[in-house]
């Protein structure tokens, strides 16, 4: 492990880990499981770190954690599928994001997963488009786009449930 990247990992862990943590639970509307995510992403970024230049870390091993996180739901998903075919169905729920107001944890689970994560990277953890674009693998443009209609979306959930009037 070269020096640089043992600097930029003591760093992260320092002053951006809880933060990502957190990020990656609403990403993935899963806390419980965030933390093991996050790790498992340091993990691969310390064994094997990625050939290409990362310019933000923390960006980087929040899309990492929440899709790795997302495959695991995936398989989880499956199975829970074939055992209701057999008759056999996991009652246990996940609320993660029951520190949240509700009409916002609504708002942000009902977006749609690259809005979501989108805004949970820009709004909650202060990244900027670029960085998120770096991050994704796609461009700044569609990073604004996703912002976009993920504020429309926001905006218009809240204001429908906003029962002052």
């Amino acid at each position: 492990m070269t020096q640089t990247i043992a600097v930029d990992m003591e760093s992260f862990v320092a002053t951006e880990y809880p933060q990502v943590v957190a990020a990656v639970g609403l990403i993935t509307g899963n806390r419980q499981d965030a933390p093991d995510a996050v790790q498992d992403a340091i993990v691969g970024y310390l064994a094997k770190p990625p050939n290409r230049e990362i310019q933000n870390l923390a960006a980087w091993i929040t899309v990492v954690a929440s899709n790795r996180l997302r495959d695991a739901y995936r398989s989880r998903d499956a199975e829970q599928r074939a055992l209701a075919k057999v008759g056999l169905v996991d009652e246990a729920g996940d609320d993660a994001l029951s520190s949240f107001d509700i009409d916002v944890k609504r708002a942000l689970t009902a977006l749609p997963p690259k809005q979501r994560e989108a805004a949970v990277l820009h709004y909650l953890l202060d990244h900027s488009v670029n960085t998120i674009a770096e991050a994704l693998g796609v461009s700044s443009g569609t990073v604004e786009t996703q912002l976009f209609r993920a504020r429309q979306t926001l905006a218009m959930k809240l204001r429908k449930e906003d029962h002052r009037g």
